[in-house]
């Protein structure tokens, strides 16, 4: 077996952010973005440097729901990098980075532990150093770590007081429970904030603040020593007309008073002081404040903590108003040189960062980021890119970073004076990817998942890593999308759940784009079509001929020709979609196959069925898209795969009734749009379970092809006179999702050999080697690579692809997974 970090690595991922607020944060230490992914933690370097490529990264595997929380924790012993994570699966999850020696500098987390279940989901973590007497080791005890307190709010309505520590050595017990909070009156908590009360005193004395699914924010006060915690409700802030979102905490920089941000779906943010000493603050002196002809409230909240019993008081201190829609997160940042911002996301689709003016202390928006809804048709129950979701600071202030409803990022960099310029940011499907296909030269990778849209894939030139980046969103469908093929450079076919099968051209300006940032030719471009759109309530990408203008502010950002980066989400969302060209019907239930030709001459359909009649396999050619009669019929049950041998003499299909079938092509005789293949062996029950996947061995090899399994075997079946027989059969410990063979037999020590990827249900895949025999044929198939388990998907792999050989003596091959990724690897011999 041999090593993978020396002979594997993975080149993109690109895998969707889970639309949930709390589920991503930005590490002032590693400067990495973590977020929720599915059930897995995507990590985001932002920057490419020589040694080091941008995008994602690595995914952390270990929840076995979607990830709805996500923290970083900072202040450590050794100065190393802790990450919080919890989700749907009720649990607390704590990793810490280990390793970052990779060739690639891929980040390494190991799991340290994890705490007992909530009662429900949890739905937000908070973070706050302590530093005081419970670092001093108690008797008997030495402790070498340092803790940390924290707090977990789950959908069950409670909120869990926890001390994280630490030891150097990574022993002991992470997670101490300290004391469990209940809303009262219950309701379903969005977000909680945890700050230091006081930063003198030997007291540690915190305020944690809780708001959800009420219109008021509910106050804790507590303390710690040893094991327990004695958190109180100390107030209730009222003044929202709806759902509290979004909570933060900042110290003033001249002062130990506390500002508390919160942000509503009324559209308002709030800022609130919290306040030492019986006196209150000047500008909170009266009891009303008016604001835009308005009487706000500015009742005293008043509170005594710590064992010295010292009083408190929490103020109303501004109302911040511009944003049109739901705001979904309000979140702090103060500067080296102690001034404080805020930074605020909103359903409306803007991101708006807010300073207080220096003479007169009002606060005000200094800068905008995003567009503006009404020109976009944005709202949380219409809109059609759904607004942001969170706004993440950068450890040094030059970054803000958000997400939309289709799970990809947006990044906005400081540029100087005030101006935020857009920069390249990560995006990716938001759940299964069922299918992968690489153009037939391997000039581009497709994808398509449940979330019912299609992706295209480039390497970048200009990266300094030759990176893969998404250059295009060629299909935005109505309906969950099973399975693409690529049938040549300019075309594919997609089949979803409507049972039908949609055709698609590029446009030209996808084809002129690609081939200034990629390099990649297209001989016959002024043959295309300009642009293509989608109708309001449609499902058919219909060509245009000039592109649209849509109140002409898009401007450079919206253009896909001429540009020097790949398009940002916002343009790929809208202005990269390929026409449709034909429908292909034929089919009763929804598509579970496409095949193509190598030729690119004909593709193969299947349907999902639990019948013979609905089990048969349909052929179109490509030129006029004319079906071929008659259907062929020899399965019984939903055909898994359609493949054709390198040559097109053969096509194999295999099935959910454990049987393949053999077709072999007819040449002569043919009449006019008969279908060109014939049924020339069926194996029934060729397998114990459910056949997933089968490909055939490149020709230099003989004829022979491989299946895969849900009964845990690769069988090898090799052409003996006239029929099909099993040569060898591979055991798994798990079942096969999906396999792959390289198009040609490659160099290796000791000969020539097939190479073989294999994936399975767990997300676990390997690569496999037999050698070719002098005068063809293939044996002793044997692991080649053993796949780090750190660096596979997280769930059941769909479908495998290598990419088309060229002269390099490195391969790749991608992966579709139901953990909602596509990934790309490389494999140097």
């Amino acid at each position: 077996m041999t090593d993978t970090r020396g002979r594997i690595h993975p080149r993109f991922i690109s895998i969707g952010a889970n639309r949930i607020p709390a589920a991503s944060d930005w590490d002032t230490n590693s400067g990495i973005i973590a977020y929720g992914a599915g059930n897995v933690v995507a990590l985001w370097r932002i920057d490419e440097t020589e040694t080091s490529p941008s995008g994602v990264i690595a995914t952390l595997k270990g929840h076995t729901d979607k990830v709805s929380a996500v923290r970083f924790v900072n202040d450590t012993p050794d100065s190393s990098s802790i990450l919080l994570s919890g989700g749907v699966d009720k649990v607390l999850r704590v990793w810490k980075l280990v390793d970052t020696s990779d060739a690639l500098d891929i980040p390494r987390y190991e799991l340290l532990g994890q705490s007992p279940p909530h009662d429900g989901s949890i739905v937000d973590i908070a973070v706050e150093r302590a530093g005081g007497r419970h670092n001093t080791p108690l008797e008997g005890e030495e402790r070498n770590g340092k803790s940390t307190i924290i707090a977990s709010a789950s959908a069950d309505g409670s909120i869990k007081i926890w001390r994280l520590e630490i030891s150097k050595e990574g022993t002991g017990e992470v997670l101490t429970l300290l004391q469990t909070l209940t809303t009262k009156p219950k309701y379903f908590p969005l977000s909680i904030a945890l700050a230091k009360l006081s930063q003198t005193g030997d007291d540690e004395v915190w305020i944690l603040a809780v708001s959800g699914s009420s219109n008021s924010i509910q106050i804790f006060v507590g303390s710690t020593l040893g094991d327990k915690s004695d958190f109180t409700h100390s107030a209730t802030l009222t003044g929202h007309e709806n759902w509290i979102r979004s909570l933060s905490f900042v110290r003033e920089a001249n002062s130990d008073d506390l500002l508390l941000a919160t942000g509503s779906q009324d559209r308002y943010i709030r800022l609130w002081r919290v306040h030492r000493g019986s006196t209150l603050p000047a500008q909170s002196a009266g009891s009303k404040m008016m604001i835009m002809g308005q009487a706000l409230s500015n009742k005293a909240h008043r509170f005594s903590a710590g064992t010295s019993k010292e009083d408190y008081s929490i103020t109303f201190e501004a109302l911040l108003v511009g944003h049109e829609d739901w705001v979904y997160s309000a979140y702090f940042r103060k500067d080296a040189d102690g001034k404080v911002r805020l930074l605020s996301a909103s359903a409306d689709n803007s991101l708006s960062i807010w300073e207080a003016d220096e003479t007169s202390g009002i606060w005000v928006c200094t800068a905008r980021m995003g567009e503006a809804s009404g020109m976009k048709g944005s709202s949380t129950a219409t809109g059609s890119t759904g607004g942001f979701w969170v706004g993440l600071w950068s450890p040094d202030g030059n970054n803000v970073v958000s997400f939309g409803k289709n799970g990809g990022w947006r990044r906005w960099f400081n540029s100087g004076e005030g101006e935020w310029v857009q920069k390249s940011a990560v995006a990716g499907h938001i759940r299964d990817v069922m299918g992968v296909s690489w153009e037939k030269e391997g000039k581009y990778l497709l994808s398509t998942s449940l979330d019912q849209s299609t992706r295209l894939y480039a390497r970048w030139k200009s990266s300094k890593h030759r990176s893969f980046y998404e250059f295009s969103r060629p299909q935005i469908h109505g309906y969950d999308i099973n399975s693409i093929v690529s049938i040549g450079p300019t075309k594919f076919v997609s089949g979803a759940d409507e049972k039908l099968m949609r055709v698609f051209g590029e446009p030209r300006g996808i084809a002129k784009m690609l081939e200034e940032m990629c390099g990649i030719q297209q001989a016959d471009m002024e043959s295309l079509p300009d642009v293509a759109s989608q109708p309001v309530l449609g499902l058919s990408n219909k060509a245009v001929n000039t592109a649209p203008e849509e109140n002409g502010e898009e401007g450079e950002e919206g253009t896909v020709e001429g540009q020097a980066y790949p398009p940002f989400e916002d343009s790929l969302s809208r202005h990269t979609l390929w026409p449709e060209e034909e429908k292909l019907y034929g089919h009763g239930y929804e598509i579970s196959t496409i095949g193509c030709s190598n030729a690119g001459d004909v593709i193969a359909t299947a349907c999902k069925a639990s019948s013979v009649s609905h089990a048969v396999i349909r052929m179109f050619e490509t030129k006029t898209w004319r079906q071929l009669k008659p259907a062929l019929e020899a399965h019984s049950l939903t055909v898994n795969r359609i493949a054709f041998s390198r040559d097109d003499v053969y096509m194999l299909s295999v099935g959910r009734d454990r049987q393949w079938t053999v077709f072999e092509r007819v040449t002569e005789g043919l009449e006019e749009y008969e279908a060109p293949y014939k049924p020339m062996q069926v194996m029934a029950k060729a397998q114990t379970r459910v056949i997933f996947d089968g490909k055939w061995v490149p020709l230099e090899a003989g004829r022979a092809f491989v299946t895969a399994a849900r009964d845990k075997t690769v069988k090898v079946w090799e052409l003996q006179g006239k029929e099909w027989g099993c040569i060898e059969t591979v055991k798994f410990e798990e079942p096969i999702t999906a396999i792959d063979i390289l198009d040609q037999a490659i160099d290796l020590e000791g000969g020539r050999f097939v190479v073989l990827a294999v994936g399975l249900e767990s997300g676990a895949w390997s690569v496999y080697k037999a050698k070719v025999k002098e005068g063809g044929g293939i044996e002793g198939w044997q692991e080649w690579i053993q796949v780090d388990g750190y660096i596979a998907p997280a769930k059941a792999i769909t479908q495998i692809a290598w990419k088309p050989t060229g002269e390099d003596k490195s391969f790749e091959v991608a992966i579709s997974s139901e953990d909602s990724s596509v990934r790309i690897y490389e494999i140097q011999t």
